[in-house]
C-alpha cells in the first residue's frame, strides 16, 4: 500500500492490509513501517483522519499501553464508550466516531486509566495528541489538549495567529482578599495606545482569569479586535477563583469589595456601571450573571459563556427587584454550544427567556460545540463586539 498528501488510502485500507500481513505473518518491523507510510501520507497532521460523511478516526500508537480512551468534549468524558481498539498485530489504537461536520473540539488521550478513576486525575494525566499539532491549554487542571475543528467549523477571527506585536499587558498581580482570607492572582490588560491621563475605560473582569489567558488568548484577541476598530479600547481584569467553593455572598464581597478596588485605585478604569462588564464560562457564566444582578450599582452586563443550570427563578427575582427600584436593564451576552447536553441548552433557553421578559438586553447564539474553550474562543469576539462594539457595530445587537 502507497500513499500521497494528494491522494491517502482511508483507514479501512490500513486496517484490512494490516490484517492480510498479519495473516500471512509478516514481522512487526514491516507492519510499523507500514503505519508509519500511512501516517506520514497525511502530512503535518496525521490524525485524526475526516472522512468526508464525518466519520472521524483517531489514532495513537503505543508498545506497552493495555487500554487508549478518547477524551473531549464532544464524544463525552466516558473512558468506557470511548475506548479505542488494538490492531492486531501493531502498536496502533484507533477509534471511529462520527461527528458534526461544523463542531469544534477539545481532546487528549487517557492512557491505562480505569473507568473507576477520579476524573479530576485523568484529566490531569492526559495525553495530547502526539499527531497532531494543534493544541490548547486548559486549566483546572493545567494540561494540554489537543484541538479538532471539523471541514465545516466556523474559523477563529483572521489574524489572531499572526499579530506581530505583544500585546500591553500590565502583568499578574497578587492581592490579598479579605471576603476569602488569601491571597489571589489578577492578571490585567491594556489597550494600546492606554493614557490615564486622558480617559477612562471601560472594562471587562473575567472570573475564571486564567482560562481566558491560556486557553482563550484573550489580549491577543482584544488588540486584534481594537486594531480593526470592532471594539473600543477595553481594560480586562482576569481573577483568580477562590482556591475552594464558596458561597455567592462571599463571592460578590471578593470581587466588588476586594478586586474592584485595587483595580480602580491602579488603572483608569471607568465607574460608571455600564462601562463594567463581568463574565465567565461554564459555571463561572453562572455566577457572573447573579454578581451582575446582586450589584446593578457596579456591573450594567455579564458575558455568560455556557452557564452551568442557572437557578432561573432566582435571576428572575434578582432582575424584578432591580427594575421595580427604577434600575436600567441590563445588557447580557449569552451562548451555549449546540453539541452540549440537551438539559443543558434548554436552561440557557429557558434563562434567555427569563432575561428578555424581565426587560434585558439579550444576545444570544448557539455554537458548533461542547462546552470547552475549543469552542469559546471562536464566539468570545461577538461576546466583546456586543459590550464594546464601536457605534456603527453596536447599533446593529
Amino acid at each position: 500500500m502507497s500513499g500521497s498528501a494528494l491522494f491517502r488510502p482511508t483507514f479501512t485500507d490500513l486496517r484490512v492490509e494490516v490484517e492480510r500481513r498479519v495473516a500471512n505473518e509478516e514481522s512487526p518491523d514491516a507492519i510499523a513501517a507500514l503505519i508509519d507510510e500511512f501516517l506520514a501520507a497525511g502530512g503535518d497532521t496525521s490524525a485524526p483522519i475526516i472522512e468526508y460523511d464525518g466519520a472521524v478516526t483517531w489514532l495513537f500508537r503505543s508498545a506497552t499501553a493495555q487500554s487508549v480512551s478518547v477524551v473531549g468534549d464532544v464524544p463525552g468524558y466516558r473512558l468506557d464508550q470511548t475506548r479505542m481498539t488494538r490492531l492486531q498485530g501493531s502498536d496502533l489504537f484507533y477509534l471511529t466516531m462520527h461527528l458534526p461536520l461544523d463542531a469544534h473540539m477539545a481532546y487528549a488521550f487517557a492512557v491505562d486509566m480505569s473507568e473507576t478513576t477520579a476524573r479530576t486525575r485523568w484529566l490531569d494525566r492526559c495525553t495530547p495528541d502526539p499527531l497532531n499539532p494543534q493544541r490548547i491549554i486548559m486549566t483546572d487542571p493545567l494540561r494540554m489538549m489537543s484541538v479538532l475543528n471539523m471541514p465545516g467549523a466556523a474559523p477563529l477571527i483572521a489574524g489572531f495567529d499572526t499579530l506581530a506585536e505583544t500585546p500591553m499587558f500590565a502583568g499578574m498581580h497578587v492581592i490579598w482578599s479579605a471576603a476569602l482570607g488569601c491571597w489571589r492572582r489578577l492578571w490585567v490588560y491594556l489597550p494600546p495606545g492606554y493614557d490615564p491621563a486622558t480617559r477612562r475605560y471601560p472594562a471587562v473582569h473575567l472570573l475564571d482569569g486564567e482560562a481566558y489567558l491560556l486557553s482563550a488568548g484573550l489580549p491577543l484577541l482584544l488588540d486584534l479586535l481594537i486594531d480593526q476598530n470592532e471594539v473600543s479600547p477595553v481594560i480586562a481584569v482576569l481573577i483568580e477563583p477562590p482556591p475552594v467553593r464558596v458561597s455567592s455572598a462571599v463571592w460578590v464581597r471578593f470581587v466588588v469589595d476586594d478586586v474592584l478596588p485595587w483595580v480602580d485605585a491602579r488603572y483608569a478604569t471607568s465607574r460608571d456601571p455600564f462601562d463594567r462588564i463581568i463574565g465567565g464560562a461554564d459555571e463561572h457564566a453562572t455566577r457572573a450573571l447573579t454578581i451582575m444582578l446582586q450589584r446593578p450599582d457596579v456591573f450594567g452586563g455579564a458575558l455568560a459563556q455556557s452557564p452551568q443550570m442557572p437557578p432561573t427563578r432566582r435571576i428572575a427575582t434578582l432582575l424584578d427587584r432591580h427594575l421595580a427600584c427604577g434600575g436600567d436593564a441590563p445588557r447580557c451576552y449569552v451562548d451555549v454550544g449546540r453539541y452540549d447536553e440537551p438539559g443543558m441548552i434548554e436552561s440557557t433557553q429557558s434563562l434567555c427567556s427569563v432575561l428578555v421578559s424581565g426587560g434585558a438586553a439579550v444576545s444570544y447564539q448557539e455554537f458548533a460545540g461542547g462546552r470547552s474553550f475549543a469552542g469559546w474562543r471562536v464566539t468570545l469576539p461577538d461576546a466583546l463586539r456586543f459590550h464594546f462594539g464601536t457605534s456603527s457595530l453596536a447599533s446593529l445587537t
